[in-house]
């Protein structure tokens, strides 16, 4: 039982700082999608097959892919209707290029800065 207390505790640990996570975006979320949307298993995952992946760390539970799907859907749809509604009269090609600027890396990497959200990322298994 003693060996698994370190491996416990270091799992409290990421649940807190999921929870932490969340609770500083005003989600309400339970802590273990908060955790799994904040998780990075490898330096690219999904990327390749599970035998090309670099620097891959087991262990790490589910990792943010799955919900970075659905946020990224989620995020074009929000901001498609943002964009119509608050210029109606625009046509086609101003609502797609004013929806990505809206959406390019950089603005959505400057915005994740602004918030700190790399302070969250756990990236690292469990280590003896």
């Amino acid at each position: 039982m003693c060996y698994a207390f370190p491996a416990i505790i270091h799992r409290i640990e990421a649940y807190l700082v999921a929870s932490e996570a969340s609770t500083r975006l005003g989600l309400d979320v339970r802590t273990d999608l908060a955790l799994e949307a904040v998780t990075k298993d490898s330096d690219n995952s999904g990327d390749h097959q599970e035998v090309e992946r670099i620097n891959f760390r087991s262990g790490m539970g589910n990792n943010y892919e799955r919900l970075e799907f659905l946020g990224d859907c989620f995020l074009k749809m929000a901001t498609s209707i943002s964009v119509f509604t608050q210029n109606p009269n625009d046509n086609e090609f101003d609502f797609h290029v004013k929806r990505m600027l809206l959406l390019c890396n950089q603005n959505l990497f400057n915005v994740a800065q602004g918030w700190k959200i790399h302070k969250y990322i756990r990236s690292q298994a469990f280590t003896r």
